[in-house]
């Protein structure tokens, strides 16, 4: 599963998730389809949001970087 799903998943709005992290929609968007890396305070943000473990969050960061690489081949 990779972040987008998790988001989805969690029923939560990007924005929302965004506000939350204190950061732009957009800089949510890039490290959303693997653009930017997250920081570990916002790997726990996101873990408190979604409900899931600190290491589900990291194991949706790199599917969402393999999705990416893949994609650009």
């Amino acid at each position: 599963m990779n972040l987008k799903q998790l988001r989805e998943e969690s029923g939560i709005k990007a924005y929302k998730i965004a506000e939350k992290l204190d950061i732009s929609r957009v800089q949510f968007s890039n490290i959303e389809n693997g653009k930017y890396k997250l920081d570990k305070l916002k790997i726990e943000k996101l873990s408190e949001l979604y409900g899931k473990s600190v290491n589900e969050i990291e194991m949706a960061c790199e599917v969402t970087r393999c999705e990416r690489r893949r994609n650009n081949i």
